[in-house]
């Protein structure tokens, strides 16, 4: 019995030792927080809306019709989370990403249109013509969206601006202390694609939200570089947002009344 009163005694003594000397919890580390936090939300997205016309003189058999194309369409970008790169140096992080990507574009076919002429010396099936355009979309906005992640520096803006704010928010609630956030998105300088083989009518242009972006060039259809960011004057053309307007349909179609 006395052995048994002694193990007690010991069990007891020890639990109050451990009660009295118990250290304060570790605080949770502020980057690894954030860090977990970005990964839970994977992804953030981006969206360009964009309008796209041109006329094409597509060859056929006999006198070759004139036609204006127009059709909007949404590129869409995300910034992978899950390889985010933190470091502190005082009140400031450093994030580091990795770099932009590119999803397929979305180009509504249903909303395509267009005015063509009617020449009587042809053999044109026009519906043939219509879907022969359409197919051609895909290709079209599959370059656009390159030629913006290699040239567009409002679509890093907005990403980095997202980001940054993002993690203000994540760092506001787990560490007051944090007062600065700069964000680094790789810029890799990819190789542009070949423009697509528009049948461009001569001397005419192809154009994106008014910007020109490519054109026919004694019977070849070369890239026109374009200006997505504003100079600091003023001048420019702003960034491509909201779904563009699409001109010039009731004007051609008046002048064929």
């Amino acid at each position: 019995m006395r052995y048994v009163l002694l193990a007690l005694l010991g069990l007891v003594a020890g639990a109050w030792v451990g009660f009295e000397f118990r250290g304060e919890p570790v605080p949770e580390d502020p980057i690894r927080v954030i860090v977990t936090e970005l990964k839970t939300q994977a992804v953030i997205e981006h969206e360009r809306h964009i309008a796209v016309w041109y006329r094409a003189c597509p060859e056929v058999t006999g006198v070759n019709p004139l036609m204006f194309v127009a059709w909007p369409a949404k590129l869409s970008y995300e910034l992978p989370l899950d390889d985010v790169a933190i470091t502190r140096n005082g009140t400031i992080l450093s994030v580091r990403t990795a770099a932009l990507r590119v999803d397929e574009p979305t180009v509504p076919t249903d909303t395509l249109d267009y005015v063509s002429t009617e020449p009587i010396l042809n053999l044109v099936n026009e519906a043939e013509l219509v879907s022969s355009e359409m197919k051609k979309a895909s290709s079209v906005a599959r370059y656009l969206s390159a030629y913006y992640l290699k040239r567009d520096e409002t679509l890093y803006e907005d990403m980095t601006e997202q980001l940054r704010a993002l993690i203000q928010r994540i760092g506001s609630a787990v560490d007051a202390g944090i007062t600065q956030v700069d964000v680094d998105i790789p810029r890799p300088d990819p190789k542009l694609p070949p423009v697509p083989a528009l049948e461009l009518c001569d001397g005419t242009l192809a154009a994106v939200n008014g910007l020109a972006f490519a054109k026919n060039e004694s019977g070849h259809v070369v890239p026109v570089a374009f200006q997505t960011k504003m100079l600091e004057s003023g001048a420019g053309v702003a960034k491509p947002a909201a779904a563009a307007v699409i001109y010039g349909v009731e004007e051609e179609t008046r002048k064929k009344q």
